[in-house]
């Protein structure tokens, strides 16, 4: 019967089940990083010479030995170019060309070009051998696609030996449209408060899309802002991200491009850059790796230095000196827009 079956045997009692101990590990708990909130900035630090290093001469092109073959499984994409009768070193000089003209942050892996311009629109730019011609394709990772076919299309025709197309004429805007666009400056105070509360929101695409939009409006003329309102964009600039392609990265650059607008644009004073610590950041970010960082770095610069010249002595005290000679050099090497902004920040500062 059931009852004998499992019946305990000679009377013993039968041990409760009961978990067995088994060893752990114990380790730190993580340290997590503080982000200072908005009505306490951290405080930079005492007057110092951030270790630049000497310039030397920044490499332009795109060194390639051997440009490899298709590979067997390889999908070439639809935007693409083939190209007979040149030689694959002058097609890469050529393209390489393309992207400091385009003022592009460029990032060299043997055939590969990562290419991203400063509203975070990514392409990779690709060159291979197949049959004793050579095939160049642009490819788009993130951002927009009207600005990738536009990069597309310039970077493809570098490629061929084509002209670049002549820049868009410029037309004047006639009175009347002017005496409306005047009326529209209420309506513009409160796209910048509308900005201003994406910005402030939780979610990264949110503040990404604020961004966005307080860099549109910033970027036309002189806008009425409440400084204490920018507390958050500060912020940004002072936490410099660990790599670039985290949020944190663009969310540094994108702030530092609406600094930059508002500071040509003297719809902030200089005083309240040196109120919140930034003035040391912006020099060191001249030498930055991605140059599109060091672009809107050196305008924030330029507009101090052109509005505030008593601040000049302030901006050298950092080292600002080493700094514009090295962006300088990367800047005549591969960013052209970087090349012209610093050396117009070379002029005002009296950096020789």
């Amino acid at each position: 019967p059931l009852s004998k079956m499992f019946s305990p045997k000679n009377n013993e009692e039968i041990e409760d089940d009961a978990p067995e101990m088994r060893s752990i590990l114990i380790r730190e708990a993580p340290t997590m990083m503080t982000v200072p909130s908005p009505l306490q900035l951290p405080k930079m630090p005492t007057v110092r010479t951030p270790p630049f290093s000497k310039p030397t001469e920044a490499k332009c092109n795109w060194e390639l030995e051997t440009i490899p073959k298709i590979p067997e499984l390889y999908h070439v994409g639809r935007s693409r170019v083939t190209i007979s009768n040149c030689e694959g070193q002058e097609i890469v000089s050529r393209i390489s060309d393309c992207l400091r003209q385009q003022s592009l942050s460029v990032t060299f892996e043997e055939n590969t070009a990562v290419c991203e311009t400063s509203c975070h629109t990514k392409v990779i730019v690709k060159i291979f051998e197949d049959y004793e011609q050579f095939v160049v394709e642009v490819q788009r990772r993130t951002g927009c696609s009207f600005i990738c076919q536009k990069l597309s299309r310039a970077i493809l025709g570098a490629a061929k030996g084509s002209k670049a197309a002549p820049a868009p004429r410029v037309f004047t805007i006639p009175s009347s449209i002017l005496k409306e666009m005047e009326r529209e400056e209420k309506a513009k105070e409160e796209d910048i408060e509308n900005a201003l509360h994406l910005i402030k929101q939780k979610k990264h695409n949110v503040k990404m899309l604020g961004m966005s939009a307080l860099i549109s409006i910033t970027a036309k003329s002189n806008v009425s802002v409440n400084e204490s309102s920018l507390d958050f964009l500060s912020n940004c600039i002072l936490l410099q991200a660990e790599n670039d392609k985290n949020i944190q990265s663009k969310l540094h650059l994108d702030a530092l491009t609406v600094f930059a607008n508002l500071l040509t644009h003297k719809s902030i004073e200089a005083q309240y850059v040196i109120d919140k610590g930034l003035l040391q950041t912006l020099v060191t970010d001249l030498v930055h790796d991605n140059l599109n960082v060091s672009y809107q770095a050196a305008r924030c610069l330029t507009a101090i230095c052109r509005f505030y010249p008593t601040l000049k002595s302030n901006i050298a005290s950092f080292g600002a000196n080493m700094a514009m000679d090295q962006a300088y050099e990367e800047g005549l090497a591969r960013h052209k827009s970087l090349g012209s902004e610093v050396q117009q920040l070379k002029l005002l500062s009296n950096v020789g």
